[in-house]
């Protein structure tokens, strides 16, 4: 398959403008604020955008469909740029973020902008379902390390369903819109929101029978067992905890347990990128079976 094609087919376009409007009055997007969009493609929700907010910036790393934005790019409040998101700068002023983004990206996309310290105000994007109950969590599903880590900043809902008919190409999953609203105040502080982020992380990949198991190298035996009575852990598994289950829980850690023992959880974060970025360059690496 040729790299136009891949490119072609990762994304899927909506067919009318008149969908985007809908979707436009669900948020709190206005003419005071500067939106970004990733991933413009033929620009149509680019057009409705460039009417609703004060500034629109596209970024398209796909230089086919800039000369079909050249006329939106005449538009005083629009700036094109061709490059990759990925390795873009975001704003440093305060913005917020509507997008149809391409569905193969959406984990790394998530990832820039909600884990970046310039991180938008609002994200508005149109995503497969799956991937947004997952972020999410419950009541859609089991919590998870992402969806824990997310709430700590973003409150997350789907605002709504989109009929596949919508798109061309028609893709073949369900697809829903998506709002990331940003906490004004975050559940965690600033100052502990690295710690906090380690120690969930440390819990998750243990792979132990319940949290509380997890922890074992962490806790004393006698304090696992006040804190699974006083917290109610009794059997839970991580995935099991809602956010406020963890924070009581981290509370509990950063009160009570000594530095060297807090030397195994810090820098979780790391050690995990680091594990997962090996695992990809294998995989990357590897011959295909047979071929020697």
């Amino acid at each position: 398959m040729s790299t136009e094609r891949k490119i072609e087919h990762s994304q899927n376009f909506i067919r009318h403008p008149k969908l985007v409007s809908q979707l436009l009055e669900l948020t709190n997007i206005s003419t005071t604020d500067l939106v970004i969009e990733i991933g413009p493609g033929k620009g149509m929700i680019t057009q409705e955008l460039a009417k609703t907010a004060g500034r629109v910036i596209a970024i398209e790393r796909d230089r086919r469909f800039s000369e079909g934005l050249s006329e939106i790019n005449g538009l005083s409040n629009f700036q094109l740029v061709i490059g990759d998101f990925m390795q873009w700068q975001l704003p440093r002023e305060d913005y917020k973020v509507f997008s149809n983004i391409p569905f193969n990206y959406t984990s790394d996309i998530v990832s820039k902008l909600t884990t970046s310290d310039r991180k938008p105000t609002d994200i508005y994007l149109i995503m497969q379902e799956t991937a947004s109950h997952r972020f999410i969590g419950t009541p859609y599903e089991k919590n998870s390390q992402i969806s824990t880590l997310l709430s700590i900043e973003f409150s997350i809902e789907i605002l709504q369903k989109i009929n596949r008919d919508n798109f061309e190409p028609r893709p073949n999953v369900s697809i829903v819109f998506t709002h990331f609203a940003k906490r004004s105040v975050p559940l965690v502080s600033i100052v502990n929101h690295q710690d906090f982020r380690d120690f969930v992380i440390y819990g998750y990949n243990q792979w132990s029978p319940t949290v509380i198991d997890a922890f074992r190298k962490v806790f004393t035996n006698r304090q696992r067992t006040i804190i699974t009575r006083s917290i109610n852990l009794t059997g839970l598994k991580p995935s099991d905890l809602n956010i406020e289950q963890w924070i009581e829980l981290y509370n509990t850690y950063c009160r009570y347990v000594d530095e060297d023992k807090k030397n195994l959880v810090r820098g979780s974060e790391k050690r995990l990128s680091k594990n997962q970025s090996k695992l990809t360059k294998q995989h990357r690496t590897r011959k295909p079976f047979g071929q020697k």
